[in-house]
């Protein structure tokens, strides 16, 4: 009997995503100003699922980003009453939250939104709300998530992690130790560093005992070293070297036996146009600190002034202990709450 030939079976490839494509060739073609006119096209009702999600993200962002934060909350809270299980959009939701001032419901949705269900860059914005708000604890967890993905790789090197999609080790490092300077607990930072030690590569873990020491201990005297050390090779590879710079010149300022010897230290920094810009901001910190050091109080207040209209959300936790600021920025927190309480309705 003759049997005819079945014809070779084709491959089932995921639905695209329409959403993400129409995103991606406005933001190609210069048309971006156009997506909230184009995702008006649709009917989100009659989307998939992974459209439906992306459709709402996008509406909420195109308000965020036009500066309108009622209207973005409002879109966002529909978006999540029609997908209940998007991340990124309880992300988002959380963050409207946040800038009202509700701190519980902004948590909640965080707590609903980790790693990897989120991209790292969102973790990291979730511990950074988490620690301007006093909540520590929940920082840490909304941080933890990331870690295992460090020793599955077990290789730290900045641009291997970078294209993959996580931050690099020292900066979850930083955080971790931020917390642990705030809290006294240095229990779990000194795991964290053992087991790297210990299971992966390609990273400096003789520097991370240097800072390691000197964020535990407040004895800065190894970590001066090292900076200084690190500025000469930058200088012999033309490399910038404004940041280390910045790190030793606030160390030396806090040192200090006056005022205006730390203004003269700090002021002597000289940064390049490769530079990172906020490096800036770090010095106007570290006046800030040392004008209350040094008995300065007018000057202080109008330092804060001049800081917070520039860092409205003081720095992040890795960059405000890599230059022994944390606890002084821990003072200004009280600003950042008030700002974000006033908007609560």
């Amino acid at each position: 009997m003759f049997w005819k030939k079945r014809p070779p079976k084709v491959p089932i490839t995921p639905q695209e995503n329409r959403i993400d494509v129409l995103a991606n060739r406005l933001q190609k073609e210069g048309k971006i100003h156009l997506l909230e006119e184009e995702l008006l096209q649709f009917t989100p009702g009659a989307l998939s699922d992974r459209e439906r999600e992306a459709w709402h993200e996008l509406y909420g962002i195109v308000a965020f980003r036009a500066g309108d934060r009622d209207l973005a909350f409002q879109r966002f809270q529909d978006g999540v009453r029609s997908c209940p299980d998007a991340k990124r959009l309880k992300f988002s939701l959380g963050q409207e939250y946040e800038f009202r001032g509700d701190i519980e419901n902004m948590l909640s949705c965080f707590d609903e939104a980790k790693f990897p269900d989120v991209p790292s860059s969102h973790a990291l914005a979730e511990t950074r709300y988490a620690y301007l708000w006093g909540r520590l604890d929940q920082g840490a967890a909304y941080l933890r998530p990331i870690i295992p993905a460090y020793f599955q790789l077990k290789i730290l090197d900045d641009h291997f992690l970078y294209v993959r999609g996580l931050p690099f080790f020292g900066q979850t490092w930083a955080y971790f130790a931020a917390f642990a300077q705030l809290t006294g607990d240095y229990g779990e930072l000194q795991r964290l560093t053992d087991k790297a030690k210990a299971e992966c590569s390609d990273y400096d873990f003789a520097s991370l005992a240097v800072e390691f020491e000197a964020i535990r201990s407040g004895n800065f005297g190894n970590l001066k070293e090292k900076l200084r050390n690190a500025v000469e090779q930058a200088e012999k590879s033309n490399w910038p070297a404004g940041y280390q710079r910045m790190r030793f010149a606030v160390l030396e300022a806090q040192e200090a036996t006056s005022l205006s010897e730390a203004t003269q230290i700090l002021d002597s920094v000289r940064l390049a146009e490769n530079d990172f810009r906020w490096l800036a901001d770090i010095r106007l910190l570290a006046m800030c600190e040392l004008a209350k050091q040094h008995g300065s109080q007018d000057r202080e207040a109008e330092l804060i002034a001049e800081f917070i209209a520039r860092q409205p959300m003081l720095f992040e936790p890795d960059n405000a202990v890599n230059f022994n600021l944390l606890r002084y920025q821990e003072t200004l927190k009280g600003h950042y709450m008030a700002n974000r309480s006033g908007r609560k309705r």
